[in-house]
């Protein structure tokens, strides 16, 4: 069994030209700056209001570090002004260490494992409400 983590966010875009420089600029920095075990990263385009994100990760380490790194920089606030995540597939373990992510970050009802949608996950808690996006990003919430 691989430690591998494949990700694919779908979004609704807002504003398409300001989410693909959002993008463009996210993915260069990430090269330069971005948390090893960190495989693939890449922004698909699926049409003028829709855009999809296909990420590769090592394990949980990489993944939990990239959140942890990125979710304040200016493009990835860009990207969340400029579009709303609408779902969330999620391929490979959900180890702890993400699961808390995907709890704080209020993905539960869009979350999709292995292809299956998931219930029972939680939208937040009193420990992990879900205006993470609020408080991480300077009082911006994420679509």
């Amino acid at each position: 069994m691989t430690a591998e983590i494949v990700v694919s966010h779908f979004y609704a875009l807002r504003d398409p030209a300001g989410f693909d420089r959002g993008a463009r600029l996210l993915v260069a920095r990430l090269r330069l700056q971005g948390p090893e075990g960190v495989r693939s990263f890449r922004f698909l385009g699926a049409g003028p209001t829709e855009r999809r994100l296909v990420a590769v990760y090592a394990g949980a380490e990489p993944w939990v570090a990239l959140h942890d790194t990125t979710l304040t920089w200016p493009e990835t606030v860009a990207l969340r002004d400029a579009a709303r995540l609408v779902r969330t597939d999620l391929y490979g373990p959900i180890p702890p260490p993400v699961l808390d992510w995907v709890l704080r970050l209020g993905l539960g009802r869009m979350l999709r494992h292995d292809g299956v949608p998931i219930t029972g996950y939680p939208q937040g808690s009193e420990r992990n409400p879900p205006s993470i996006w609020r408080r991480e990003s300077g009082g911006r919430r994420a679509g």
